[in-house]
């Protein structure tokens, strides 16, 4: 699954992602699955932004996912994210990729194929 996050976020987008999401859960038969997550369109969100995101992302790996790249703007979003960065790489394959051609070599590697 490709996630793209783009402007600024805040509660409301999170909740779509989430559902949104929920959706294509189905799709994988409980078969594990990767996510990519381009993030390099994305500003930042709000602070509550973080907590709801944190909940998609467990109920997520709750439903196969079990790893995941993100490719990140800047050195600052990946300061912003840092905390739910190790918080992921603890219950999933965690890594974040410096764009989106590494991330799809990565996920490759890993042995999931975009798509």
């Amino acid at each position: 699954m490709s996630v793209s996050y783009i402007g600024a976020w805040n509660v409301e987008a999170v909740l779509a992602l989430h559902a949104d999401a929920k959706k294509l859960w189905g799709v994988f038969n409980d078969e594990p699955w990767a996510m990519l997550t381009d993030a390099t369109l994305w500003d930042g969100g709000t602070p509550d932004v973080f907590q709801r995101w944190w909940e998609f992302f467990t109920d997520a790996a709750s439903h196969g996912m079990t790893t995941v790249t993100d490719v990140l703007p800047s050195s600052f979003h990946a300061v912003m994210v840092k905390d739910l960065a190790q918080k992921a790489s603890q219950i999933s394959n965690y890594r974040h990729s410096a764009n989106i051609e590494e991330a799809v070599r990565w996920l490759g590697s890993q042995g999931f194929r975009k798509g």
